[in-house]
């Protein structure tokens, strides 16, 4: 599976201290994107599911992960591992957000019903559509622009996170060795 970077505790893009996997790979090339630099997967190693798993048990046994969000990239571009990868963290956590450039219709029409149904039940939220950076308002919590959607497949979930949306957009800074990195949904940039 190509990913970019994990990062933890994150708590500006879901509910609790959440473990944040970027994936690397993406076809969309929406403008404005955030991160136009997982675009392309040449020279991304192409790490197990099995050993990706691994890593995060062993931080969840140092310390509780509450929350995974999977971004990128496009997780949803790389289908199989990604759908192996969500059913081996339910073992950590059930609330797994992912982001996805595909719309859920786009989804019914690509992917077979059994791995819909794997999607659904190993997922807690959804959001999906492209980024469109002429609907990047500060009411989009949770999503880049206006015309994506927050889809809720375990409804135990929806509460807290419309609690958490309620509270507006959140950024959050970390170090990743010397490099600076913002995590979170940014305005629109020039606004």
């Amino acid at each position: 599976m190509y990913i970019d970077r994990i990062l933890f505790p994150i708590v500006s893009l879901g509910i609790h201290k959440r473990l944040v996997i970027w994936t690397a790979g993406c076809t969309k090339h929406c403008k404005g994107c955030a991160n136009p630099e997982l675009w392309d997967i040449a020279g991304r190693k192409d790490r197990p599911v099995k050993a990706i798993l691994q890593m995060i048990a062993n931080l969840h046994a140092q310390q509780t992960i509450e929350g995974i969000t999977l971004t990128g990239g496009d997780p949803l571009e790389q289908p199989e591992e990604v759908l192996q990868l969500l059913e081996g963290l339910q073992e950590i956590t059930e609330d797994i957000l992912v982001y996805t450039g595909y719309t859920m219709q786009e989804l019914e029409n690509l992917w077979s019903p059994s791995m819909l149904e794997r999607l659904r039940k190993n997922t807690a939220v959804l959001i999906d559509g492209r980024y469109i950076e002429e609907l990047n308002e500060e009411t989009a919590v949770l999503r880049g622009s206006c015309n994506q959607n927050i889809i809720f497949l375990k409804e135990l979930y929806r509460a807290e996170y419309e609690q958490y949306l309620s509270k507006g957009r959140m950024i959050q800074n970390v170090y990743m060795g010397n490099q600076l990195i913002s995590v979170g949904i940014h305005h629109r940039k020039g606004v």
